[in-house]
């Protein structure tokens, strides 16, 4: 079941949380105060803090764990470090006054400082830092670096355009095979990367994975009609990823399904090329027509169509919504945009 509405407050919010005041107000209240901090409450987890998010005046306080320290915070401020990791302007901080007993001054000065890390962790978690693809993936347990594969190097450039954007990502394949409560990390890496990002995960398997701005869904990959479906309910997605099943036949059918919902300027990455030359996966040794290393292939052709046969630059569909391809071991990215360049002249084509 896909479930469009768990965005109905995220997906404004994200989108106005680079805006002029005004706008980002006007969205807040057009969601509500309430709503809105209930989602900032969900990113920054708990902590040994008490939090105070005033909006037009009024103050709510919000008790993340203990009380002796309290955070205040205007919450159109929290929303812009939370996701554009801008600073803040209303940010101050109460903390208990500690008596001088027989410790002496020392001991009030150490009670004082005691106080720091607790502040520090939630100040943290209000604006995170931009923190290394790769790192990311190491600690939240992807085989996306290291393990198996190399390619956040890949990932970190061809993103890097969209890091701060309010994407909307679908990566095919949570991980954790048929077991409910494993896998999720690429999810949760793609979460903390992005930060104004909306990230589904899809799976052929029922999955617990759940975190903020983290939605998953069951399903086929290999069934285009469910996939057009998910495009229509849950896009356009800025980033589509393949990491199902690699087999040559699902990576095809879900390309040929899912690509129509990529926004121009998005991205499809297709992982694991490798099963393209595995006959066990419909692989073939030389890569043929009917692998998913043969249709990328065949992209390279329609980028340049209009030198063959098609001057004027017409071409498929496919042709015209293919802009850029780019191939990294086992891993390739299919850029989406207008390619509608007109071919060289005819009378050069036959000069020599």
């Amino acid at each position: 079941m896909l479930d469009a509405a768990r965005w109905t407050v995220l997906a404004p919010l994200l989108q106005a949380a680079t805006a002029g005041p005004d706008l980002l107000d006007a969205t807040i209240r057009g969601l509500t105060p309430g709503a809105v901090a209930e989602e900032v409450l969900k990113e920054i987890g708990e902590h040994d803090v008490r939090l105070d998010l005033t909006f037009d005046g009024v103050t709510t306080s919000h008790l993340l764990a203990g009380a002796d320290v309290v955070v205040s915070l205007d919450l159109a401020d929290a929303v812009r470090g939370l996701y554009a990791g801008q600073p803040w302007s209303s940010l101050a901080v109460s903390t208990p006054d500690p008596e001088i007993d027989e410790r002496g001054v020392q001991g009030w000065f150490a009670a004082r400082k005691g106080l720091a890390p607790s502040v520090q962790g939630l100040l943290s978690a209000l604006r995170p830092v931009r923190r290394d693809l790769g790192e990311l993936a190491v600690e939240l347990g992807t085989d996306k670096w290291g393990d198996l594969h190399w390619y956040t190097q890949h990932y970190e450039r061809h993103f890097a355009r969209l890091r701060t954007e309010p994407v909307r990502v679908l990566e095919i394949g949570i991980g954790g095979w048929d077991d409910p409560d494993s896998g999720g990390g690429s999810l949760r890496m793609w979460q903390r990367f992005f930060p104004r990002g909306l990230v589904h995960g899809l799976d052929i398997a029922r999955k617990n994975v759940s975190g903020p701005r983290i939605m998953t869904v069951r399903g086929d990959q290999s069934d285009a009609e469910f996939l057009d479906r998910l495009g229509r309910e849950l896009g356009p997605f800025d980033v589509v990823i393949d990491d199902g099943s690699h087999f040559n036949d699902h990576v095809r059918t879900s390309f040929h399904a899912l690509f129509p919902h990529v926004r121009p300027g998005g991205l499809y990455v297709v992982e694991d090329l490798q099963t393209a030359y595995w006959p066990g996966w419909g692989g073939h040794p030389e890569g043929t027509d009917g692998t998913s290393i043969g249709m990328l292939k065949s992209f390279v052709d329609g980028l340049n169509h209009a030198e063959v046969g098609d001057p004027r630059g017409t071409g498929t569909s496919l042709q015209r919504t293919i802009s850029g391809i780019s191939f990294h071991h086992n891993i390739a990215f299919v850029e989406k945009g207008l390619n509608a360049e007109e071919g060289g002249p005819e009378f050069l084509r036959t000069f020599y």
